[in-house]
């Protein structure tokens, strides 16, 4: 007897462990995935499913965007191709295929490609597979471009309006800056609204060989009603989002679990938890509970200052978190006579550095596409990505260095999401000054015998001839001049230049008016 219950005993432990070993083994393969060296990711929205330039066929897609991603140092793609709840540019079995040829989709190539026997995630996946690039398919969670563009509406939201936060006519007079200027959010308090999203995240699994699946959070940021009125998500809708972002965990392990590989699943949130919180993302619960693979960090319309907060607390979670940079924000649409723009490869350089000096696992590049062979535009985001994600080869390359203007957080789709707090734009009142930080990733000051030229900017609108501007940084007195309209320049001593941040304190000495706003500030260095 006693042998029998021995050999059971003993029989369950290999059982047991029969049980286990693969398990193991999947947990550790998942791990390894999620921890790879990934240190640049392009996000391709997908609009090339759409957008004029090049035939409806499988090489005229491929010709705009994907045809482009090899030897430049991309080492993943996210494909999003979301274009509203429950409606894809992909061929999908059981959500809304986006077909329409309507309004500024008159060149949608989907039909064509359908007839062809394939989509646009078919063929961007097949387009990484030859490459060796990892691929992901994106998902926005709550996109409302359909606010103002009526042919993205899909049939769900027309047959579902009890499912939506707002209505079109209460939009209707409303300005861009109020919150409810966009009204097609749908309501995730509803089951009925998180099913849907669960429903397209399976059929994909199920369906395309990709990599991983990505949560994009903040394109666009609204959730439930709390958001609309400007306030904190309730500890109940928060977690109801967390079952949501565990259910879609749990599909993802099935399916990594089907086809004997791993597959990791990404989530894209704003920069710091407490903004995450207050938009109904528990994202600490999230890698906690194992949910999560990968964080990528922030809209990106903050490139240059973005905060470290989400990073330090991913890698304490043991979570790789990446920082996402946005050609949006290049654009500085209310600052005249800015040297920034998304041409300008050292303002790529310098975001890209003051990431990885941040603890940044890799970079997302958000809005920056090629286009077509042989354009500007393509030569300019192949040669970002290949320069941007080698920090060691930053060095030395010229940058330019900003404290940007935060001007898109005014807009109703945003609802005050990026941190303002020290940053810009900021009032100077007269006989007063204020102090910004400036984050610089390059040992300027240890370079010095390297530096052709160091060149500061700032902009002040209201600045008027006569007035006295008193400049520092770090303590040294720079001779700032007037130099294009509403801005002052000074040349910065190397030596004066601290390798992290940089305090500058702009006061308005002397004037006309009875205050200044700092709009911008602009760092440019030029190295031998």
């Amino acid at each position: 007897m006693k042998l029998k219950t021995l050999l059971t005993i003993l029989s369950t432990i290999i059982v047991i462990d029969a049980l286990f070993v693969p398990c193991g083994a999947a947990d550790d393969a998942r791990r390894q995935a999620a921890h790879r060296q990934r240190r640049m990711i392009f996000n391709n929205d997908g609009d090339d499913a759409w957008v004029a330039g090049a035939p409806a066929t499988k090489e005229g897609l491929l010709s705009l965007r994907m045809d482009h991603i090899g030897d430049c140092g991309v080492d993943t793609v996210f494909y999003c191709t979301t274009m509203s709840i429950n409606s894809f540019t992909h061929d999908s079995q059981v959500t809304e295929v986006f077909t329409t040829t309507a309004g500024s989709a008159a060149s949608n190539r989907m039909a064509d490609l359908i007839q062809l026997g394939t989509d646009p995630l078919k063929l961007a996946i097949e387009a990484c597979r030859q490459r060796d690039i990892e691929i992901f398919w994106t998902l926005r969670m709550n996109d409302v471009h359909d606010s103002f563009t009526p042919e993205y509406v899909s049939q769900w939201k027309k047959d579902h309006p009890q499912f939506l936060l707002g209505t079109l006519k209460q939009s209707e007079g409303t300005d861009i800056r109020n919150p409810l200027h966009f009204w097609s959010w749908a309501d995730f308090q509803h089951e009925e609204v998180r099913d849907v999203v669960l429903v397209g995240v399976k059929d994909v699994l199920d369906r395309y060989d990709v990599d991983g699946i990505d949560l994009d959070f903040v394109s666009h940021n609204c959730f439930f009603e709390e958001t609309r009125r400007l306030e904190p998500v309730t500890a109940e809708h928060r977690e109801m989002m967390t079952d949501l972002v565990g259910k879609i965990s749990s599909e993802v392990l099935a399916a990594a679990k089907r086809r004997g590989k791993p597959i990791l699943l990404s989530c894209r949130v704003l920069q710091t938890l407490e903004q995450c919180q207050r938009f109904g993302m528990d994202v600490d619960q999230w890698a906690e509970r194992g949910y999560i693979d990968m964080i990528i960090t922030g809209r990106g319309y903050d490139p240059f200052t973005m905060p470290d907060d989400l990073i330090r607390r991913g890698h304490d979670w043991g979570v790789p978190v990446y920082r996402c940079f946005s050609n949006s924000a290049m654009a500085q649409e209310l600052v005249q006579h800015s040297d920034l723009s998304g041409n300008n490869l050292g303002a790529w350089r310098a975001a890209a550095a003051n990431a990885w000096h941040d603890g940044a696992d890799g970079i997302v590049t958000f809005n920056l596409f090629p286009k077509l062979p042989g354009t500007k535009q393509t030569e300019i985001a192949r040669t970002a990505w290949r320069e941007m994600r080698d920090p060691e080869g930053l060095v030395g390359m010229d940058k330019l260095y900003c404290i940007e203007h935060l001007h898109y957080d005014d807009y109703c789709w945003i609802f005050k999401s990026v941190p303002r707090e020290g940053r810009l734009p900021v009032t100077i009142n007269r006989n007063e000054s204020v102090t910004r930080n400036l984050p610089v990733a390059d040992d300027i000051a240890g370079l010095a015998d390297r530096v052709q030229a160091l060149r500061l900017r700032i902009c002040l609108v209201g600045l008027q001839d006569g007035d006295q501007v008193d400049v520092e940084m770090n303590g040294t007195r720079l001779e700032a001049v007037p130099e294009k309209p509403l801005w002052l320049a000074a040349a910065v001593p190397p030596a004066a230049m601290k390798l992290g941040e940089n305090e500058l304190v702009v006061g308005f000495a002397s004037g006309t008016a009875e205050s200044l706003e700092m709009r911008s500030v602009e760092l440019t260095v030029d190295y031998k």
